[in-house]
């Protein structure tokens, strides 16, 4: 197969697009609107790039019913009953009313809310997310220098914020990288891996074959989770 080459292959009722890219191995994601996707390198056959897409058919079947489930959710009124998720762990929201002090925080198998009865659905989102951004940065404040320390360099700045597509981003000329809050929904592996893919931003600025080799050597297994991201866009 030649760099550039695409096409589609049909296994298991499912449209899987493969295209020929100069990487090492064979990659399997789901896009952000749920479409089955495989990247293989040059010296991959076709009838190879068949078989894994067969042996991986149930795994594109699994995520790619995932991401419809999400497109198919209703948004969250941040009411008692609703699902939410706490480093990759489903919860039940339970919202008490309460004259103190407003506070989230993780009781048993609930995420428990505690407002003023007269707390909007906006409010209530707020505190939550407000709980996620402190959960996240206390998680940070322990890998980055452990991270720091195994690549080789340094991030300028640390923001953690609500990105509406992206996990993360680094701007490579200044080192400031940007983390999504969301990630304190993901299982924790996820933060590590995108910590360290920002970092090795700020040696390689693009995805091509060197910035892979660090993440290689440094996350060996970043492609897990990646896999499980690209499987679960953030929510907004």
């Amino acid at each position: 197969m030649k760099v550039g080459e695409s096409f589609v292959l049909q296994v298991e009722g499912i449209a899987i697009h493969v295209t020929c890219k100069r990487v090492k191995n064979i990659n399997c994601r789901i896009g952000p609107k749920g479409t089955a996707l495989m990247s293989v390198p040059p010296h991959v056959s076709r009838s190879r790039a068949e078989e894994v897409a067969l042996q991986h058919a149930g795994w594109f079947r699994d995520h790619m019913d995932m991401v419809e489930e999400r497109k198919q959710e209703k948004p969250r009124a941040w009411q008692s009953g609703e699902t939410v998720y706490v480093w990759g762990v489903q919860r039940t929201l339970r919202v008490e009313r309460t004259d103190g002090a407003p506070s989230c925080g993780v009781e048993g198998d609930e995420l428990v809310l505690r407002v003023p009865e007269s707390a909007t659905a906006s409010y209530r989102q707020l505190l939550v997310e407000n709980w996620y951004q402190r959960e996240l940065i206390d998680r940070i404040k322990v890998l980055l220098p452990a991270c720091e320390e195994r690549i080789g360099v340094n991030a300028t700045h640390v923001t953690v914020r609500r990105m509406k597509s992206r996990w993360g981003s680094c701007t490579h000329s200044t080192g400031r990288i940007r983390i999504n809050t969301a990630l304190a929904e993901c299982p924790p592996a996820c933060t590590e891996m995108v910590l360290v893919h920002e970092l090795c931003h700020i040696i390689e600025a693009n995805h091509g074959p060197r910035f892979k080799a660090l993440m290689d050597l440094h996350c060996p297994d970043w492609r897990v989770s990646k896999r499980w991201l690209d499987a679960h866009s953030p929510r907004t």
